[in-house]
Parts: C-alpha cells; sequence; structure tokens
C-alpha cells in the first residue's frame, strides 16, 4: 500500500488560512507548525496535521461567531423575569408587574402621599374635581377603545400577552362594542364577554353578548348576582383580568355584592364611569375599592357627559403593597 501524495502548497494554504481565522479571537497569533513544507515530513504525518487544523479551524469559526438571536419586544414582555431586584414589587403586585425594587419604593411614596390628601374628602360641590386623585402610575398604560365616550385606560395591557387564559368582562355596553373590538385587536387571545339589560349583538369573532341585568337576584325583579353569572358561565376558577362597567349609577349599588363574593372574583382591573350621586355615597364607593386593596391609575372628566361623569381605573394589588416600608415612614 502506497500512502497518497500530499500537495504541500495545499497543506501551506490550510495552515495561512488557519492562522487568519485565528486573528479573529487573539490579537497575536500563535504559531502551532512553522515548517509544514519540509520534505523530511512523512505523508501520514501530514495528514494528520491537515486532520488536526480542520478540526480546530471549526472550533476557532464557532468560538468566533456570535449567534443572532432577535427578539421582538413582544417576545420580551411576555418573557418569565429573572432579575431578583424586581421581587418585591412582583410579590406586592401578585406577579402583575416587575419594576426594579427602588422604582417600587417610590411607587409607594406617592400612593402613601396622595392616599392622605384623597382621606381628607374635601366637600367642593363639583368634589370629583379636587378629591380622588390617581395614587398609582402603570408605565405603559393604554387607551382601549375609541376617543372621547366609551374608551377605557388600561394598565400595560402588554402583560397579558403571556396570559393565555386572559379574560375580560364588559358590563353595559348599551351597543356600543369599541372597547371589545379595539381590545381583541390589541389582544386577540384574551376571552371578552359583554353583558347588558337590552339584546344586542357582538361583532363577528369579537365578544360574546349575555343578556342580563346585574343585582342581587331579587332587585331589581329579574336581576342575577354577581356570583351567579360567573358560576353559570364556569369561570369560578378564571382570574377576570379587566371589568369595564357602565351601567349609569347602578355601580354604587354593584360593587357592594361584587365585594361580598370570593376573593379569588375580583378583578384585577376596574375600568368605570362614575356618575353623580350624594357624597357620601360617593365616598363609600372609594373606600370600598381602597378597603380591598385598589390603587386609583387613572382619572379623566367624560367631557361628552359633562362635568360631572368621570372615568375612573383601578388595579387590584397584593395586601403587602399597602404596609409602610421603614423608607416610607421616614420619608411621610
Amino acid at each position: 500500500y502506497q500512502q497518497p501524495a500530499i500537495n504541500k502548497q495545499i497543506v501551506s494554504n490550510i495552515v495561512i488560512h488557519f492562522r487568519y481565522q485565528h486573528q479573529c479571537c487573539s490579537k497575536k497569533p500563535i504559531r502551532l507548525y512553522q515548517s509544514m513544507s519540509t520534505p523530511s515530513i512523512p505523508p501520514t504525518v501530514q495528514l494528520g496535521v491537515i486532520v488536526l487544523l480542520c478540526f480546530l479551524f471549526m472550533w476557532t469559526y464557532q468560538s468566533c461567531s456570535q449567534p443572532k438571536i432577535l427578539l421582538s419586544p413582544i417576545s420580551l414582555a411576555t418573557m418569565v423575569p429573572t432579575s431578583t431586584d424586581c421581587q418585591q414589587s412582583l410579590l406586592e403586585s401578585d406577579g402583575f408587574l416587575c419594576e426594579p425594587n427602588a422604582t417600587w419604593i417610590e411607587r409607594k411614596n406617592v400612593y402613601f402621599n396622595q392616599d392622605e390628601e384623597n382621606m381628607m374628602k374635601y366637600g367642593d360641590p363639583i368634589f370629583f374635581i379636587s378629591i380622588w386623585e390617581p395614587n398609582f402610575h402603570c408605565t405603559h398604560s393604554r387607551r382601549i377603545g375609541k376617543m372621547g365616550d366609551g374608551g377605557k385606560w388600561v394598565c400595560d395591557p402588554y402583560r397579558l400577552e403571556s396570559r393565555d387564559d386572559c379574560l375580560v368582562y364588559s358590563v353595559g355596553s348599551n351597543g356600543d362594542f369599541s372597547f371589545e373590538v379595539d381590545m381583541k385587536k390589541f389582544m386577540p387571545h384574551c376571552e371578552i364577554h359583554t353583558f347588558d339589560k337590552n339584546n344586542f349583538t357582538c361583532p363577528n369573532k369579537t365578544c360574546t353578548f349575555h343578556t342580563v341585568m346585574f343585582g342581587d337576584g331579587i332587585q331589581p325583579n329579574g336581576s342575577k348576582s354577581w356570583m351567579t353569572i360567573i358560576k353559570s358561565l364556569n369561570h369560578t376558577n378564571r382570574y377576570i383580568d379587566i371589568l369595564k362597567i357602565d351601567i349609569e349609577g347602578g355601580e354604587y349599588s354593584f360593587f357592594p355584592l361584587v365585594f361580598n363574593s370570593s376573593k379569588s372574583l375580583f378583578p384585577r382591573q376596574i375600568l368605570i364611569e362614575l356618575h353623580p350621586t350624594n357624597v357620601t355615597r360617593v365616598h363609600s364607593f372609594f373606600e370600598l375599592l381602597r378597603n380591598n386593596n385598589y390603587v386609583i391609575f387613572s382619572k379623566e372628566n367624560n367631557l361628552y357627559a359633562g362635568p360631572f361623569f368621570f372615568e375612573y381605573a383601578f388595579l387590584k394589588l397584593n395586601p403587602r403593597f399597602f404596609v409602610r416600608s421603614t423608607r416610607n415612614q421616614t420619608n411621610k
């Protein structure tokens, strides 16, 4: 058996190519082989060197090549946070918000300072203008629905992208489905249920409509309670992410019934239009939500309805958020 002839020029070229590739990882090329062209080296050794150089070339190429991983904003938003720096916000928002601890502590300071102002209860005739201001800020709030009457501010809706079982209730549509249409466009995976005492039809593939009147099951006549409706829809083991509601003043009797149900059925966000009534009743409404761990993240006047109608948005947090830390007490 005769060893195949090895082209010495090919060997020399491979060595030169390897040295060139090696420069991407080292400023000082290592001279692994100096005299490949000497005729005294047996062909078998030359063949072995070629194999070795090929292996080293492939290893060098992989080491110098950086993987290009492109993450869209959506994929970044749905990634589970791994930083321990946001553990406090995750804990105190029931896993909804992830912010650096220092930022979260400042949010708590803002809440406690504004909450004290809100509890002073000014007696202005149009007191919505001078009382119950937002005491929490959602960094990426977005208006869902049309401009003017009917649209609502939602706290960081992109965070719902990671929830496969996203659930939205819209109570009191009066035939206006602009909120549902926009929500479905922005969050196509969300399941949306719309309720009204009058019969309407949801736009195709947007929501499921229910002709129902909310109450305690006795008053108003023919009404159904919050718990009864949730059970009938088999949502007792689901989390209601958003409750959008506009029931023309009925909110003051509706929410005490909601908060008498299981705490697991409390919506994470409540988007509501408040209508004018006596001062005591309105204060009782805000204190009810405050006592059930809701913060105010949005407030705006509904100019379409007049100066006495205001749109509010609430976010439910963990009870731990409402406990003052040492720093909170120091800055009080």
